[in-house]
C-alpha cells in the first residue's frame, strides 16, 4: 500500500523540527554549556513554534487518513473523536504542552537543561507513533523505550550539525568552532553506537511482526542504513582532514568544510525523511 503523500510529509516536518528543538539545547548540554545565547533562543523559539504546527498538520492528517478523507473535509466532531480513540491525540497533547512550556521557558531563563529536556520529552512523543506506536505489552514498552533512545540519539547528532553550520564564517568565535568540532568526535562515537544499537534492535523487533526481503519497507531501510554510513564517511573526513585543515588555516578549508557540513545535514534530513515512510509501510510487504 502507497502512503499517503500528505501524511508523509507532515511526519516529514513534525520530525525534523521536533530533532531540532531537542537536539540543539542537548548539544549545548554535551558540550558543557550551560546557557543558551540569544539568538539560539530565538532559533529555538522559532524552531518550537514550527514544531507545533507541523504536529497540529500531522495530526490532521493522521485523522484525516484513518478517516479516509482529506483534510478539507474534516469536521470537528471526526476531529475530536478520532484524537479521543487513537494515540495520537495523546501525543498531539504532550507535543503541545511541552512546546508551550519550551517556550516559556526560554523567556524566562538562558538555561539550557530545562529547554533540553522539553524538547526531548516533545520528541520522544514520536515513539508513540508508527510501527513502536502499535506495539503491545512488554515488547511494546521495549520497542518504544529503544526507538526513543534512537530518536535523542539522533537529535544529539542532528543539533551539533546545525550549531556547527550557523558557527562557520564567524571569524571571532573561529577558535572556539574548531575545539567543538574536535570535542564532538568523542561524544559522536557514543551517538554512533547508541544508534547502530538501538536501531538495529528497533528493525528486528519490527522485522519480528512479518519481514520480507522484497518489500519496500526493506528497500527504505537499506538506503537509510546507507545515508548512515555516509554520514559517517563525512563525519570521519570533518574530523580526520577538514578540521585540522581549519586549525591549519589551509586555503579553502572553511568552504571544504561548509561543504561537507551541509552534505551531512541533508543526509540527515534524507534519513528523516525515509523514517517519515518507514513508519507507515509494512515490512511484510502487504
Amino acid at each position: 500500500m502507497t502512503p499517503d503523500s500528505g501524511l508523509v510529509l507532515a511526519r516529514f516536518a513534525a520530525l525534523a523540527a521536533l530533532l531540532a528543538v531537542a537536539g540543539v539545547p542537548l548539544y549545548c548540554l554535551s558540550a558543557r554549556q550551560a546557557l543558551l545565547g540569544e539568538p539560539a533562543r530565538r532559533a529555538l523559539a522559532i524552531l518550537a513554534i514550527l514544531a507545533m504546527l507541523a504536529s497540529l498538520w500531522w495530526a490532521l492528517a493522521s485523522v484525516a487518513a484513518m478517516a479516509a478523507m482529506p483534510i478539507s473535509a474534516l469536521d470537528r466532531e471526526t476531529v475530536l473523536a478520532v484524537l479521543g480513540a487513537t494515540p495520537t491525540g495523546m501525543v498531539l497533547a504532550v507535543r503541545l504542552g511541552a512546546g508551550a512550556l519550551l517556550l516559556a521557558s526560554l523567556a524566562l531563563t538562558p538555561r539550557c537543561l530545562p529547554a533540553a529536556l522539553l524538547g526531548l520529552i516533545a520528541l520522544a512523543s514520536s515513539a508513540w507513533t508508527g510501527h513502536s506506536g502499535v506495539a503491545e505489552g512488554a515488547p511494546g514498552i521495549m520497542q518504544r523505550g529503544f526507538d526513543a533512545a534512537h530518536l535523542g540519539a539522533a537529535s544529539l547528532w542532528l543539533g551539533a550539525l546545525l550549531v556547527f553550520l550557523a558557527s562557520l564564517g564567524r571569524q571571532p568565535g573561529r577558535s572556539h568552532l574548531i575545539e567543538r568540532l574536535s570535542a564532538f568526535s568523542r561524544t559522536g562515537t557514543i551517538v554512533v553506537v547508541l544508534l547502530a544499537v538501538t536501531g538495529s534492535i528497533n528493525a528486528v523487533l519490527i522485522g519480528c511482526e512479518g519481514w520480507s526481503p522484497a518489500s519496500g519497507w526493506t528497500v527504505l531501510l537499506a538506503a537509510k542504513l546507507a545515508l548512515f554510513l555516509a554520514m559517517l564517511g563525512l563525519a570521519a573526513l570533518n574530523r580526520w582532514r577538514l578540521t585540522p585543515a581549519l586549525a591549519a588555516n589551509a586555503p579553502s578549508a572553511e568552504r571544504r568544510l561548509t561543504v561537507s557540513l551541509t552534505l551531512e545535514t541533508l543526509c540527515a534530513l534524507a534519513v528523516v525523511a525515509l523514517v517519515a515512510v518507514l513508519g507507515l509501510l509494512d515490512p511484510s510487504g502487504a
